[in-house]
């Protein structure tokens, strides 16, 4: 048997995918073990109860969403990033579990802290973004774009097509706008 943080891994891995494929309706103990190669009572080893597990696959949501949006950040001049981002925000299988994780944050204290790591995280991504496009960035921007960010991501699931063009626009518009905007 691989060593507890491998373990745990797997398992946090397995549970993202069942989530990403079935939402949180699916998302059980024993379809996350089926998933892992594992009998149920070791994951409850390590994961002794659904929020438990629920917690960790928050968690590795949210790292993994700051990531891409970190990786989105070094495609280099703001054009590039807005275009990198609006990639990254048509692409359903992030965008699948972190809404899935919403509806838990809902009843769940853990994983609601979880997604204030992720505004936590991206915010300063985000004023970096506008900061590159001339902007000088103030809290309610910085909230303007993440709240713009997750609709665009929440469209794009809802069409089941490729919007990617229709947000990479919507994201220059938005950028330009506040870059545009009078400080004062």
């Amino acid at each position: 048997m691989p060593d507890r943080p491998n373990r745990r891994a797997a398992i946090v891995e397995a549970a993202l995918e069942v989530i990403g494929e079935t939402g949180p309706a699916g998302f059980t103990q024993p379809r996350v073990a089926a998933q892992a190669g594992l009998r149920q009572s070791h994951l409850t080893y390590y994961y002794p109860t659904r929020d438990d597990l629920l917690v960790a696959v928050a968690e590795e949501a949210v790292r993994r969403r700051v990531a891409l949006v970190r990786a989105a950040q070094d495609a280099g001049g703001p054009d590039e990033q807005v275009a990198a981002l609006a990639r990254l925000l048509t692409a359903p299988e992030h965008t699948r579990v972190l809404l899935a994780l919403t509806q838990a944050a809902d009843r769940n204290p853990a994983v609601r802290e979880a997604f204030g790591a992720l505004a936590a995280g991206v915010g300063p991504l985000g004023a970096a973004l506008l900061t590159a496009a001339g902007a000088e960035p103030d809290p309610a921007d910085v909230a303007l774009l993440q709240a713009t960010s997750t609709g665009i991501a929440v469209l794009a699931l809802a069409r089941g097509e490729d919007v990617t063009g229709l947000a990479e626009h919507l994201l220059a518009t938005l950028v330009d706008r506040l870059a545009r905007k009078d400080p004062s």
